[in-house]
């Protein structure tokens, strides 16, 4: 009901995998295709993204309906950090002479859908930075627990970079659009994937991250307790207490 594009959303019965379909939309699928194109450039970023991933569900924190963040926006949010790493794992496809162009209908408007997708050239692009996924992950919940600028900074993977919400004209809340954690989409750059998120909702938000890098920093078998599922105190049995 809340969607900007209809869709109609499924559990696979055999994996239990939630899936969401939509028709029509090509810009989803021009989106898609870049994120397929940078993931082919180094293997970290899938196995990065589908951790942060399988973290956010753990901890209700990838619920849009309940003012959390979407997959897409995490798996933005895990490009940004590969392309500002030192050396960086991945490049800014959206910065390079684009290989890839389409002028997309969505709605009323046209989308510009262009970047480099010529990512065998890329292969060993990331190859300078001998990072792991682990010391990546830890540095993913680190830089948005204690590091990123919230009043003022806008992630953008189209420019490798951040914008300031002020030139994005993202500083105030208008109607139910609130700017409190900015993430750009790429294509359609007047959409910030953070504006379901309100005022209860980045407090938990924030209070996840944190808890996600102190985990990381200070156990020695981190794992089970970073994926440990999150109980609602809506959702716990009576009896326990």
């Amino acid at each position: 009901a809340h969607a900007s594009v209809p869709l109609v959303k499924y559990v696979d019965p055999r994996t239990g995998c939630a899936s969401d379909i939509c028709i029509n939309n090509r810009v989803a699928v021009a989106n898609t295709k870049m994120l397929c194109d940078y993931a082919r450039i180094d293997s970290r970023l899938r196995q990065l993204a589908f951790a942060v991933k399988h973290w956010a569900r753990a901890r209700k924190v990838n619920e849009t309906y309940r003012g959390t963040l979407s997959s897409y926006a995490y798996v933005l949010m895990c490009i940004h950090l590969l392309q500002r790493r030192n050396p960086p794992v991945l490049p800014c496809l959206q910065g390079m002479r684009p290989t890839f162009s389409k002028l997309l209908q969505k709605g009323q408007d046209i989308v510009k859908c262009e970047y480099f997708d010529e990512v065998d050239k890329l292969a060993r692009f990331g190859d300078n930075n001998r990072e792991s996924v682990a010391e990546l992950l830890f540095s993913f919940f680190e830089y948005w627990a204690w590091r990123h600028d919230y009043a003022h900074s806008v992630v953008s993977i189209r420019t490798g970079g951040f914008l300031s919400k002020a030139e994005k004209g993202w500083t105030k809340r208008i109607g139910n659009e609130r700017h409190l954690i900015c993430i750009e989409d790429p294509f359609e750059t007047g959409h910030d994937l953070g504006r379901v998120v309100d005022r209860n909702s980045i407090s938990a938000l924030r209070d996840e991250f944190v808890r996600a890098a102190k985990i990381l920093r200070d156990e020695e078998d981190p794992l089970p307790k970073l994926f440990e599922p999150y109980v609602r105190p809506d959702e716990q049995d009576p009896g326990e207490g």
